[in-house]
């Protein structure tokens, strides 16, 4: 999970209101709202009339969307949702000198076809769980890697700047940022449904080999015979249809393992949690898990 860069927080005497506070940048084809809370408030709603890509910058908001089970919101995650979609949002902890911030990326309809359209017609590699790319109702919360947090961070910074080439630059960032949000998607996808659809893709029968044999040694050229692609065509494809490596996706999968027993298992050690996600060092494990959790592994489970 990766943090987009905050963006600097209103003066207490230019607030408009203590909650979501709300900051507007607009271009032809998108508008950019970045939202601030500054006390502790619940059920406020939000509603646009455009696909919409919100991103989690401080703080922490509960979401409550339909069709959805409600969840926390935190930085390093990111949420869309198609136009007129209710957001009822929650804020548990927010205070004035702890205040949320989130943005809220709204994009026009037909500008956000074109782009699609323009990724189908020009993309050159060989789709391997799809025929198309296409936007996934379905997959509304995306966990932020390294490419999305980062495209995410300099598009903020360009379009709440006063740069005379902001749209031109805006325009080629939201490209990439539409591309980065649809690989992410069908991650999401691929993660939800691989126990159904394993033998329906190379890629679902990967996914649930990883899965079934966490605490092992799992080497990449086991994933390629599964595949039946050599080892340089494995990691293009794969890479190419999710936006994460492979190795990247075992170490999520472990982590999320972790999380699982030390969530419900407090009777496990964090050394025996380690062993059993398949890091062979803890102190490796615990390093990773802050790195990408934001705490330890006993911080996470005193959080529960």
């Amino acid at each position: 999970m990766e943090y987009i860069v905050p963006y600097k927080l209103t003066d207490i005497d230019q607030l408009h209101s203590l909650v979501e506070h709300r900051s507007k940048f607009s271009l032809d084809f998108c508008e950019l709202n970045v939202f601030e809370t500054r006390q502790k408030a619940s059920d406020f709603n939000l509603k646009f009339d455009g696909f919409t890509i919100t991103s989690m910058l401080r703080g922490k908001k509960i979401m409550h969307l339909d069709g959805f089970d409600d969840f926390e919101y935190v930085p390093g995650e990111t949420v869309v949702a198609p136009a007129d979609t209710l957001m009822r949002i929650d804020f548990p902890e927010a205070e004035m000198r702890a205040p949320t911030q989130c943005t809220a990326l709204v994009i026009d309809n037909s500008y956000l076809s074109q782009q699609v359209n323009t990724i189908n017609a020009s993309w050159k590699g060989t789709r391997i769980s799809q025929p198309e790319w296409k936007v996934n109702p379905d997959e509304l919360i995306i966990k932020n890697n390294r490419a999305l947090a980062n495209t995410s961070s300099r598009l903020l910074e360009v379009l709440t700047s006063n740069d005379p080439f902001k749209e031109y630059q805006a325009d080629l960032m939201l490209r990439e940022l539409v591309l980065h949000m649809l690989k992410l998607q069908n991650l999401g996808t691929l993660q939800r449904d691989y126990r159904s659809n394993s033998n329906r893709s190379p890629f679902d029968a990967v996914l649930n080999f990883i899965v079934t044999h966490l605490s092992s040694d799992i080497k990449i050229e086991e994933l390629c015979k599964i595949a039946c692609m050599s080892k340089s065509t494995f990691y293009r494809a794969f890479t190419d249809e999710y936006g994460v490596t492979p190795v990247q996706l075992i170490l999520e999968e472990r982590l999320k393992f972790a999380k699982s027993l030390l969530s419900n298992h407090q009777e496990i050690s964090i050394k025996e949690v380690a062993y059993a996600a398949g890091f062979n060092d803890p102190n490796y494990f615990t390093r990773v898990f802050r790195k990408m959790e934001g705490g330890t592994p006993s911080e996470f489970r005193e959080r529960l």
